[in-house]
């Protein structure tokens, strides 16, 4: 009964019902829990985070995937629509479309709405059209990609040519202007003692006319001048030769002979004798004036080793 009762005691109530045992795993279970109201926020919040997140790196690298592929935004793009929307090109555009297998034949599509719904088919068809037309933006747009390295080497090939051009002209004008500095030079130099002998000689034979015994220091003078300057005339060679030709027969080398006699000869004597005498310097000093003839007169002179004989050099002018 002791025994009994105590069972009683400890298992079942005098109600006649067991009370309900908790388990320990449950106790852990209800400790370790959020209240019913905030497991669902932090949810939200990592989504919302991890949301944002993403977000942000779509904003940012959108518009590198966007200029990388050559977006609807970029300038390519523009220029494809520009030229290849443009009345007078439409035409070309579906012709290029259907040749590249883009579009059949038959098709009826407005390059618009084309351009919309198919943009990569629309953006091979506008390039290839563009890089087939030699006048279009994409050639120059080509050309300009196409200046690097190799495009200044190209341009200066194209340049070579008036470069050269230019330089022949300029070296043409300088010498040019090089012989004409030395024709005027070479004519001052020889108006200027040709001038001073013809005067020396006139003076002489004058004096002569009167006096075989005239001083004759002053045409020697004259005339060593006047061989000096066309010892000086420059090439091509037969002018040269002709100038030397000149200097060595210039007259009054020497004073006119005197007579050995007792008699001094008449008047009309000398006079004759002086009267030749100015007839070969005229003759000779009108030789002088053929020295400034041109460069290429006297190039052609050479070219047919044709010297010019002392006296007919004077046919022409000195230009």
């Amino acid at each position: 009964m002791r025994q009994a009762g105590r069972s009683g005691v400890r298992g079942v109530p005098c109600g006649g019902t067991r009370p309900p045992v908790r388990s320990t795993r449950s106790a852990r279970s209800s400790r370790g829990t959020a209240p019913p109201g905030r497991r669902p926020r932090a949810r939200h919040a990592s989504r919302a985070a991890t949301g944002a997140v993403l977000l942000l790196l779509a904003t940012g690298t959108a518009p590198a995937f966007a200029a990388a592929a050559g977006g609807a935004d970029s300038p390519e793009r523009d220029a494809q629509l520009v030229y290849c929307l443009d009345p007078v090109h439409r035409t070309d555009l579906l012709t290029a479309a259907v040749r590249l297998g883009l579009l059949k034949a038959d098709a009826k599509v407005s390059p618009e709405r084309w351009a919309k719904d198919h943009a990569e088919d629309f953006g091979r068809a506008c390039a290839a059209l563009m890089a087939a037309e030699s006048n279009s933006p994409a050639s120059a747009a080509q050309q300009d990609k196409g200046g690097g390295e190799d495009g200044w080497f190209v341009a200066l090939l194209k340049q070579l040519p008036l470069l050269l051009a230019g330089a022949l002209l300029t070296l043409g004008g300088q010498s040019y202007e090089r012989g004409q500095s030395e024709r005027r030079s070479l004519r001052q130099e020889l108006g200027t003692t040709e001038s001073a002998y013809r005067a020396a000689v006139r003076e002489y034979l004058a004096d002569y006319r009167q006096d075989e015994r005239a001083d004759h220091a002053a045409v020697r003078a004259a005339r060593d001048a006047l061989a000096l300057v066309l010892s000086r005339v420059p090439d091509p060679p037969a002018r040269r030769a002709a100038a030397e030709r000149l200097a060595d027969g210039l007259p009054l080398a020497e004073p006119l002979p005197r007579t050995a006699g007792r008699y001094l000869p008449d008047s009309p004597t000398l006079t004759r004798t002086a009267d030749r005498e100015q007839e070969s310097v005229d003759r000779w000093l009108r030789s002088l004036s053929g020295l400034n003839r041109t460069s290429l007169y006297w190039s052609w002179r050479s070219l047919h080793n044709r010297p010019v004989r002392p006296g007919a050099a004077g046919t022409g002018d000195g230009e």
